[in-house]
């Protein structure tokens, strides 16, 4: 029989429908994203991303029912978080993301997770701290000062000189301490915490410790403890410091054997009587010990690069994988028995973990 053109279309034309409706009905459907936009049980990840390719994002994680959300920012405000996201800081009705190389902090509402509004005109912001309900001081990697912001409107009010670059920011009473991390653009080793004093927003003190302290937290006993990775060219041995942060003397200094290790991400537990690092696999050891632990407390696995640690208010641990820094990684969460509890998917790098609640 003789098939016209015209009923030749019409006959693939049903073909094509039929197999395209017969592929469909055997595909699963696509799961539903878990929904954004009220954040509850909320543990955050701040993805990094690529250097220059504006890839950062940030991932909403809620322990509780362990459901997982992506690219939160972006879903909820229709705009990129940026060009590599470095941390995020909290307050009561507030969330704080510090994008590094967008030179911007942004202050988005706690519950829905809207933007409210973003602070300009910085270098290389790393980390903010809350100094009190409206101020807060923004660390640098280049510029040898700290911001002063109003976290109301997030105007800088002011530049704080340090004489050095400034990382990681820490409270305590009437004090801030920031850790100089990296040498970059400075005559000076990078082996200080540099102390300010809130009542007049200006450096007071410093505490030479080891070569990049890259960490630091306060114990229960209001201990401060700094980890030093010893270099980004192992320029010497990594340590671990316990500092009386009253009176600033050195307590304590214990090294790493290993020039070629490079330890960090301290945390500490909710009760503050433990300590948590990375050096490749984790670590943990009591704050009332003087030696470092010989073997570690979680192993990491043989296609495992943990890249960041934190330790959540009921004391699990979350660590980051990075993978091969160029596709989504992941977070593996481990009870404090060490067991893993879940392991979920994030974004590109994921590097700074928060806990809000």
């Amino acid at each position: 029989m003789k098939m016209t053109c015209k009923k030749l279309y019409k006959h693939s034309v049903f073909l094509l429908t039929a197999a395209i409706l017969f592929f469909s009905s055997c595909q699963k459907d696509p799961e539903p994203a878990p929904p954004v936009g009220e954040f509850e049980n909320a543990v955050f990840v701040v993805n990094e991303g690529n250097f220059t390719a504006g890839n950062a994002s940030l991932t909403y994680y809620n322990y509780n029912t362990g459901e997982v959300s992506q690219q939160v920012f972006y879903r909820i405000n229709g705009a990129p978080l940026g060009d590599v996201a470095n941390s995020i800081t909290f307050d009561e009705n507030s969330i704080y993301v510090v994008v590094n190389n967008s030179h911007v902090v942004y202050k988005i509402d706690a519950v829905t997770g809207k933007y409210q509004a973003k602070t300009t005109g910085l270098t290389s912001p790393r980390h903010l701290l809350k100094i009190d309900n409206q101020r807060a001081l923004i660390s640098d990697l280049y510029e040898k000062n700290l911001t002063l912001i109003n976290t109301e409107n997030m105007e800088i009010i002011s530049r704080v000189p340090l004489g050095r670059t400034s990382e990681n920011l820490l409270n305590y009473g009437n004090k801030v301490f920031a850790t100089n991390w990296s040498a970059f653009q400075q005559d000076k080793l990078n082996n200080m915490v540099m102390v300010i004093d809130t009542n007049n927003i200006q450096m007071v003190d410093s505490i030479q410790v080891g070569i990049e302290p890259n960490s630091m937290v306060l114990d229960k006993d209001n201990y401060l403890w700094v980890l030093c990775s010893g270099g980004f060219l192992n320029e010497e041995l990594p340590s671990l410091w316990k500092i009386d942060p009253d009176n600033k003397n050195v307590l304590l200094h214990m090294e790493f054997p290993d020039i070629n290790s490079s330890p960090n991400s301290l945390d500490i537990n909710k009760t503050g009587d433990t300590l948590y690092y990375l050096n490749k696999n984790i670590y943990r050891m009591a704050v009332s010990t003087d030696q470092l632990p010989d073997n570690y407390f979680i192993r990491a696995g043989g296609n495992d690069s943990f890249y960041t640690l934190g330790v959540s208010p009921e004391s699990h641990i979350y660590v980051t994988d990075a993978n091969d820094y160029t596709r989504n990684g992941v977070v593996n969460r481990y009870n404090p028995n060490g067991v893993l509890v879940q392991k979920f998917e994030t974004g590109i790098v994921p590097g700074d973990i928060g806990f809000m609640y």
